[in-house]
């Protein structure tokens, strides 16, 4: 059994004692479970962290390993937080140590959802491509270990492994469940770029790593002295990356305002990044493309375009913010918490973890609708237990999603930012 598996058995088994010990204690004006009760702040909830140790060690059917139990405990902890916390052992600081700066050798970017991995991009001709992983990939096992056992950080960390070396992956809802993965180098990106139907540039942005938004600011000079009247920035698929590029990149769009914000603690403002005059490059008619698979440095491009009316963004609100940063607090005995402390928000103040970017004008994909009603007779019972499509709002269990439907013969979200830019549809925005 799994030691997330215990622990919930654990965890159940205590607050079965505690709630059969409640109508007692009640009474009892200065038990530590009242005040807990009356006063929600760190200490009283120490206490009745206590107790229940004291209840697992006293009253548990069989001798616990109270090791199990302290690690389970402390992991659950921060996987109540968020995806990027985490309590990482004495050794896995070490790896964490060791491992800063290091680059990708898989060439995707995973994220969790319904308590699985989840392939949110990918780079082409990457080894990850190469090996058949493709977008939308339910990552069941890493090398045997089950990503829904594990935190996101645990899963990052068995990907990572030196050029040549292999990592094999179980996947769900494939054909090949198996894949073996031949860790190598990730080649760099660049924009992909034409001029569509009526002078329409189009730029497709690959994931924002150190010096992309260069290249993208040279696409988009390049579109332009072939003739482009307007701008399409399409940034699906473009997922993770360096914060500051897009930051960089939006700048190049925005004459004045904010671009982003950083966020702290008690919703403090850390730090604003202001557009700067200077590093403006084109004033065209510009609509952005987003999806599910836009991430982390490309919402904060989408959403200051948006929230500073430069253009439209067309298409799905985005599902995995990636904007944060985390920092490493020692233990005592050598391990250590992996702590968000700041995280990355819209000019607005939405932050991209919790709320994502909307578009300001939604498609809505029907390719990407239940993917199991679509199966046909013969298969249906076999796929019965296919998992269904979820929201973010349907997360909690560990049924494994379904977000990403193989691609569709028609490519709506760009015909329809196409269309916004033809017709010069502007959307009435609510105050922020």
């Amino acid at each position: 059994m799994s030691i997330r598996s215990k622990l919930t058995l654990v965890t159940l088994s205590a607050f079965i004692a505690i709630y059969s010990i409640v109508g007692g204690m009640l009474s009892r004006s200065n038990s530590p479970l009242v005040r807990a009760i009356a006063d929600p702040g760190p200490y009283p909830q120490l206490r009745i962290f206590e107790e229940v140790v004291r209840h697992i060690v006293s009253d548990y059917v069989e001798k616990p390993d109270l090791e199990k139990v302290r690690i389970g405990a402390l992991r659950g902890l921060t996987e109540g937080l968020d995806p990027y916390s985490a309590y990482l052992l004495p050794q896995q600081v070490k790896e964490y140590q060791s491992n800063k700066g290091k680059g990708d050798s898989t060439g995707m970017v995973v994220g969790q959802y319904s308590g699985f991995a989840y392939v949110i991009a990918l780079v082409p001709n990457s080894p990850a491509d190469k090996a058949g992983v493709r977008v939308g990939d339910v990552i069941e096992y890493v090398d045997g270990h089950a990503t829904s056992d594990l935190d996101l950080y645990d899963v990052k960390t068995l990907l990572m492994g030196a050029p040549g070396s292999t990592v094999e992956l179980s996947l769900i809802n494939r054909k090949t469940d198996k894949i073996k993965l031949v860790r190598g180098t990730v080649p760099a990106v660049q924009p992909e770029t034409k001029l569509m139907e009526s002078q329409i540039g189009y730029v497709k942005a690959p994931i924002l790593n150190k010096g992309q938004s260069e290249a993208i600011e040279t696409a988009i000079r390049d579109v332009i002295k072939k003739g482009a009247k307007s701008i399409i920035l399409d940034l699906r698929g473009s997922a993770g990356g360096d914060l500051k590029e897009g930051v960089s990149l939006a700048d190049s769009f925005i004459k004045s305002g904010v671009i982003a914000k950083s966020i702290g603690r008690k919703d403090k403002v850390i730090s604003t990044f202001d557009a700067k005059p200077e590093n403006d490059i084109t004033d065209l008619p510009i609509a952005v493309i987003i999806d599910r698979t836009t991430a982390g440095a490309s919402e904060i491009v989408a959403a200051a375009i948006l929230e500073n009316q430069r253009g439209e963004v067309v298409g799905e609100r985005t599902l995995f913010g990636m904007g944060s940063e985390q920092e490493l607090f020692p233990l005592d005995d050598g391990s250590a918490l992996l702590l968000t402390t700041a995280r990355y928000a819209a000019p607005s103040g939405k932050i991209f973890m919790t709320d994502g970017v909307t578009p300001s004008i939604e498609v809505k994909r029907t390719d990407l609708a239940d993917i199991a009603t679509a199966e046909s007779d013969e298969n249906k019972q076999q796929n019965q237990t296919r998992p269904q499509t979820q929201t973010p709002q349907q997360q909690g269990g560990n049924t494994p999603p379904v977000l990403v439907a193989p691609k569709p013969s028609e490519d709506i979200l760009l015909k329809k930012a196409v269309e916004v830019l033809t017709s010069g549809t502007k959307v009435k925005r609510k105050a922020a």
